[in-house]
């Protein structure tokens, strides 16, 4: 069979979400997002990349365009997020997504656009080949919580459902301007919207916000559900607004469900050491995460050290908002 290999075009890109929706199978909405102006307004033609039979889309690799955001001095690097690497069943096996993935580094490598490279994977083994290096990054963290308050406010809790335009734009604010070391930028407010909203309303997720002086907030995903229940991201101006957000949610979840006394977070706290935190709260178990792999395109090597350094500490992290 010939096999050709080349850019998905504008008329082509339903192939594209059709195979990615037969591979993955995820709810509906899910995957037209990658090509919606709205939510990927920093797509370009020629960043899906596809193996073709018989004029039959078989293989495909997207690159989305993602800054990843400097605390330090506001540069911000642009990311090709490697996602939706997916080959038809039968078509499996022959080297297509491996051909399609080293397009996409020339294509990164000779745009003079791209910095980096990330991705997250299940078969590590398929992109370390290709130069990608796992990361294992702090996931999550759990406290053996030393105390639940009983006169905790269930009402200040809302569901992500209820989330207008506006309080979305301040949630915006807040994740921009107390930003972890390396964080990538969700803006405009459409766009977190469409990624970090979808991701939340997926999970039946719940907020709690500070609006004062302490802004700050704190997400809860899978609420109802005892097994799966986590506190999966927050941002705080301060460490005394970081300590109300996470007890906030500890009690809540110790609210909805009584017999949990280990209390599950995404990552690491932004501003307690994990020495503090233990003090603080309780016994801490820190899992680590090793899906996460990170590529340099044309970073100098003491910018990628203190990335990856960043990350490995959990003093940068990717939410679960910011998967692609």
């Amino acid at each position: 069979m010939s096999v050709i290999y080349r850019p998905v075009e504008k008329h082509e890109q339903q192939q594209a979400i059709d195979l990615w929706y037969i591979v993955f199978k995820p709810p509906p909405g899910y995957f037209e997002r990658y090509f919606n102006k709205e939510a990927s307004p920093r797509y370009q033609e020629g960043d899906t990349l596809g193996a073709w039979i018989n004029e039959k889309l078989v293989s495909a690799v997207h690159i989305r365009r993602l800054n990843i955001r400097s605390r330090d001095d506001n540069t911000e690097y642009l990311c090709g997020a490697i996602s939706n690497v997916a080959t038809f069943e039968e078509h499996r096996k022959h080297g297509y997504s491996r051909n399609l993935l080293q397009m996409a580094i020339t294509k990164m490598e000779q745009s003079n656009e791209f910095d980096i490279s990330t991705l997250t994977t299940g078969v590590p083994t398929h992109y370390s080949a290709l130069g990608w290096e796992s990361i294992s990054l702090p996931s999550p963290i759990s406290i053996h919580w030393n105390y639940f308050s009983s006169s905790c406010d269930s009402n200040q809790w809302n569901s992500v459902n209820n989330i207008s335009s506006s309080n979305y734009q301040l949630l915006l604010d807040i994740h921009s301007n107390k930003p972890r070391t390396y964080q990538y930028n969700r803006s405009p407010v459409n766009v977190f919207q469409y990624w970090t909203g979808w991701t939340w309303k997926r999970d039946n997720a719940i907020i709690y916000s500070l609006q004062d002086a302490q802004q700050g907030y704190v997400v809860i995903t899978h609420p109802d559900n005892v097994d799966n229940i986590n506190v999966s991201e927050w941002r705080a101006l301060n460490v005394d607004a970081e300590r109300k957000l996470l007890k906030a949610a500890a009690n809540e979840i110790h609210r909805r469900h009584s017999q949990i006394k280990i209390i599950r977070f995404h990552t690491a706290p932004q501003y307690m050491s994990l020495e503090e935190l233990e003090q603080w709260a309780g016994a801490v178990t820190v899992s680590k995460n090793d899906r996460t792999m990170i590529r340099n395109i044309r970073l100098s090597h003491e910018i990628l050290e203190k990335i990856k350094a960043a990350y490995l500490s959990g003093h940068a992290t990717f939410w679960q908002g910011d998967y692609f």
